[in-house]
């Protein structure tokens, strides 16, 4: 299996870093024969998407043709190879930090290509942080949601490890970085769109 984990931060050390890297030795301990692969964002250069839309016009080029030539390029090859794909956040104001926001939005290509209709792929979300925020993190569930379905995944589960990892990304000892943590499953955070809020609640039609 080809597995994939994203580290959001724009920080090259840290939560986000300590748990992206305990869940690739994880992944590895658990299967010597996997590929697993780790992208930091803070590594890469992935410049935000203009809206030019040029995406949407590739007749006669690569169906996932963008006109930005940066590091998307070679991240999208991962990303379009590997089986299961798992994205390790930190919470900035609810949401995704810009550097993950604008990996997020470059995926626009795969909405015209029509990867959202190909089977999907299982993708999991780590969320970390120093809590105390009172607005939580739905936005960054949602907007990881989103963009991740456009191409070609599902996500399945969300791991919630917000106020449980140090500041130099240390887990708390003896800590399961895949079970432990508070797992939910993605649907448990609510989005609200034209049919109305989902998931719907217990024993509502």
């Amino acid at each position: 299996m080809k597995r994939l984990i994203i580290s959001g931060s724009p920080r090259a050390r840290g939560r986000s870093a300590g748990v992206a890297e305990a869940v690739r030795f994880a992944f590895e301990d658990a299967c010597a024969d996997d590929d697993v692969r780790l992208v930091s964002l803070a590594d890469v250069r992935i410049s935000p998407c203009t809206g030019c839309e040029t995406c949407a016009r590739t007749t006669g080029r690569n169906e996932l043709y963008c006109i930005i030539s940066d590091d998307m390029l070679r991240v999208r090859e991962m990303l379009n190879a590997c089986d299961q794909l798992t994205v390790v956040s930190p919470v900035y104001f609810a949401g995704a930090p810009s550097q993950l926001k604008a990996f997020l939005d470059r995926l626009q290509p795969y909405f015209y290509a029509n990867w959202r209709a190909k089977p999907k792929r299982p993708a999991s979300l780590y969320v970390v942080g120093e809590g105390g925020d009172p607005h939580g993190f739905g936005p960054l569930v949602g907007e990881a949601r989103s963009a991740l379905a456009v191409a070609g995944f599902a996500l399945e589960s969300v791991h919630d490890w917000v106020g449980l990892v140090s500041a130099d990304g240390a887990l708390p000892s003896g800590s399961d970085v895949l079970e432990g943590g508070r797992v939910h499953p993605a649907s448990a955070y609510t989005c609200t769109g034209p049919e109305g809020t989902f998931p719907r609640a217990v024993g509502q039609v």
